[in-house]
């Protein structure tokens, strides 16, 4: 089915969905630094299942990936074993791609790509904090070429990797000002090196800010922040347990109310003849 000018297949089970995906990429809005997708034709085929998925991706993509985008052909391929697992985000993260690379022209890093995809789709969640302070606190800070490695590692590597290249692309994105990364990536249709863009854009190395980012990382992360997030969990853990006590009590209330009823309670002295007369 066609919506637009986006063009999505699915098997039979799943076409509501994919005309759902389909209309959501038609309209999807702006990008940083990018703005609406360029008005070329996309191709959105939903998997229904991994054997499917690998078969599209030939088997390019990790186990534990369920979405993939190929710019130059114009197509974005989801996993989708049932509806529930096709969100809007992993969407939002692939047409991310497509922007990326329709505007710039040539193959990025693989950490600015993946963290601009994410930043683009605002997957950062707490639990990616917690991550993050813990393997940070832990002194396990990658540089720029390990962090592309563990990209595309195993699933519990590349949930760490992921939100550090979104904290490198966040930092970048920082240092623009108000017009976040237009600068950058405007300099990178122009140039054909990432450090050369680095260069015009923050008058840096690309050396110079993977030593930048690194200090960013460790001054923002690490077991201060780590333990305050804990700290927080479990306070708000112990308020939510007290909250429903209470809650539990005031629901039980007329139920002990109600049993109370018809018992008399026995004085001192009562008490103390019956126990005589046994």
């Amino acid at each position: 089915m066609t919506v637009g000018r986006v063009t999505a297949v699915a098997w039979p089970g799943q076409t509501t969905l994919a005309t759902t995906l389909a209309e959501q990429a038609d309209a999807a809005g702006s990008f940083p630094g990018i703005g609406s997708l360029p008005g070329r034709p996309i191709r959105l085929i939903i998997a229904d299942t991994r054997d499917r998925y690998d078969s599209l991706t030939r088997g390019r993509m990790p186990s534990w990936s369920e979405g993939a985008a190929f710019p130059d052909a114009g197509v974005i391929v989801l996993f989708c074993g049932k509806p529930s697992d096709c969100l809007h985000g992993a969407l939002r993260h692939e047409l991310a791609h497509l922007a990326l690379s329709w505007r710039v022209g040539w193959a990025l890093p693989l950490w600015f790509q993946e963290g601009y995809a994410a930043l683009a789709a605002g997957e950062w969640t707490d639990l990616d904090g917690l991550q993050l302070n813990w393997r940070v606190a832990r002194g396990e800070l990658p540089d720029l070429d390990e962090l592309d490695r563990a990209l595309r590692g195993d699933r519990a590597d590349a949930g760490t990797a992921y939100a550090l290249a979104m904290t490198a692309v966040t930092l970048l994105q920082r240092w623009g000002g108000p017009g976040g990364l237009d600068r950058l990536i405007e300099n990178l249709t122009r140039e054909r090196s990432f450090d050369a863009a680095i260069r015009v854009t923050y008058r840096i190395t690309e050396g110079e800010f993977e030593t930048r980012w690194q200090k960013d990382v460790a001054s923002r992360y690490g077991w201060v922040s780590w333990a305050s997030a804990v700290g927080l969990f479990w306070t708000v853990t112990a308020l939510l347990l007290i909250w429903l006590v209470r809650v539990r009590r005031r629901r039980d209330r007329p139920r002990r109310a109600a049993l109370d009823e018809g018992w008399v309670i026995p004085t001192d002295d009562e008490t103390d003849d019956e126990w005589e007369g046994r």
